[in-house]
């Protein structure tokens, strides 16, 4: 059966940046998703042209009945490819390898079947995610190594895979209750990683395409145009590197930065994942639209890229956006743009002091760097950085929201205080109270402890200490910060 074009390499050449006036080869007619015989799901053209040009793992997330089998059965065939279509769910290692049997020297060898993967060029590996663990385990080495049991797969060059979506991490009341989480291991392997388009968002008249989709049958030179786009994009990703190389890996530095910073961490390896995405998914758009926007293949690949969906975990896709945004803004500016260090900081605090040192960094910039920090710093912190931002004068050099906001926790620690309220002896905020207490008492009066005792008695009041070890906490980060960032009124 015919094999998909490979990218092209030029052998010992290096490649050339895009200059203003590149001459482009044509474009590839575009809708090549809906020349399977499919409809409504264009958005993951280039996101599946770019896991073939560069052979990277590819799952796909969605509902049942959403095309997910069919989409991956139609492109396999209509490339002409040696397949295998396993169902994780059901699978027993056997499927995969042939049979066991002993030669005549006593070594192992695997009597083949029409299902084992020895010699297939992709693998479709559905519903993975109701695999047993030992299932996921064997299965982990083909889909990153390209090997079962030690033994490499030369024939080897997709491998895709399907699956419901999960139950996320307080979810009981999941849809899809035998749908698990993949190992953290698993699910990091896979490069791309694409929701598939919910339906109801598609126009009356896809909706009834869907609803007639017996009569839908894949045009028949779907392969050829496949084939020819998985081309171009390979002649293109070299020229997409040399141009965007350093953008990209600035924009994805920074874009991690803002994630961890935001509770969504991200590894090393997959920050490489999502630098090669971008480049290949830019390459992919512009095989058919020369006039493609690298921001806008930024974005995709970003929303392409992320592991936590398969993982169970939650996330917002709304904060995603917003950290491409600013990522991309970023790295679309000089290379030595202060915010391009100070937002890389994952500490809230070492960002202010950054952007207070700053040259010429614009208000504008520092007040959203203190309002990202007054609201990832736990109480006890901000208090301490309110106090500092105010006594020291940099408070002015904030919007007048931000600096009443500064100025409203500011006033938990230099106002005092009153506490009225009754409580019953040796309940939860009877113990809470006298643990404040005698956290304070044991301290000199100082103004400092008037401070610390003004920070606790309005917490108090705002039922913000939960439990007696609040209190140490609290003047725990309050006393760390001040040390960081000195105390003005020590």
């Amino acid at each position: 059966m015919a094999k998909p074009l490979a990218p092209k390499k030029a052998a010992g050449k290096s490649p050339q940046p895009i200059p203003e006036a590149i001459e482009l080869p044509p474009p590839v007619q575009r809708d090549l998703i809906a020349r399977l015989g499919l409809v409504g799901l264009g958005a993951l053209e280039p996101v599946v042209l770019a896991s073939l040009t560069t052979e990277s793992p590819l799952l796909l997330i969605g509902p049942h009945g959403s095309a997910k089998s069919l989409l991956l059965e139609r492109l396999a065939d209509a490339l002409g490819l040696r397949w295998r279509h396993y169902n994780a769910a059901l699978v027993n290692f056997d499927d995969l390898v042939g049979y066991p049997l002993p030669d005549a020297q006593g070594q192992l060898r695997f009597v083949q079947t029409p299902a084992s993967v020895w010699g297939a060029q992709a693998v479709f590996i559905d519903e993975i995610s109701r695999a047993r663990l030992d299932v996921q385990n064997r299965l982990f080495p083909i889909i990153h190594e390209r090997r079962v049991q030690g033994m490499p797969l030369p024939d080897l060059q997709h491998r895709w895979a399907a699956m419901n979506p999960p139950g996320q991490d307080d979810d009981e009341d999941s849809a899809y209750l035998g749908s698990q989480p993949l190992d953290i291991a698993l699910s990091d392997r896979f490069a791309l990683q694409a929701a598939m388009p919910d339906w109801r968002s598609f126009s009356e008249a896809q909706q009834e395409a869907v609803i007639l989709a017996e009569q839908s049958r894949p045009d028949p030179l779907a392969g050829a145009l496949w084939q020819a786009a998985i081309a171009r994009t390979g002649e293109l990703l070299p020229m997409v590197q040399a141009q965007w190389g350093a953008s990209i890996a600035r924009y994805v530095r920074i874009l991690a930065a803002l994630l961890g910073a935001a509770g969504s961490q991200i590894s090393a390896r997959r920050a490489g994942m999502l630098s090669r995405n971008l480049a290949a998914i830019h390459a992919a758009r512009l095989s058919a639209d020369i006039e493609a926007r690298i921001a806008d293949s930024a974005w995709i690949a970003a929303l392409n890229s992320m592991p936590f969906a398969a993982a169970g975990q939650k996330f917002d896709t709304a904060r995603l956006l917003a950290c491409h945004r600013e990522a991309w803004r970023q790295a679309d500016a000089r290379a030595d743009d202060p915010m391009g260090r100070i937002l890389a900081e994952r500490d809230p605090i070492a960002r202010v002091r950054l952007a207070l040192a700053a040259t010429g960094l614009p208000d504008g910039e520092l007040t959203t760097v203190v309002t990202d920090a007054l609201t990832a710093t736990a109480d006890g912190a901000r208090h301490a950085l309110a106090e500092w931002l105010f006594e020291s004068g940099a408070v002015a050099r904030l919007s007048v929201v931000a600096a009443d906001a500064v100025a409203e926790v500011y006033r938990d620690v230099a106002c005092l205080q009153e506490v009225s309220e009754q409580v019953s002896p040796n309940g939860l905020r009877h113990r809470i109270w006298r643990t404040l207490q005698q956290r304070l008492g044991a301290e000199p009066a100082t103004p400092l402890t008037e401070r610390k005792g003004n920070l606790l008695a309005s917490l108090f009041s705002a039922n913000r200490l939960a439990v007696e070890e609040d209190v140490h906490a609290v003047l725990q980060r309050y006393a760390e910060v001040q040390g960081r960032l000195g105390a003005v009124s020590a």
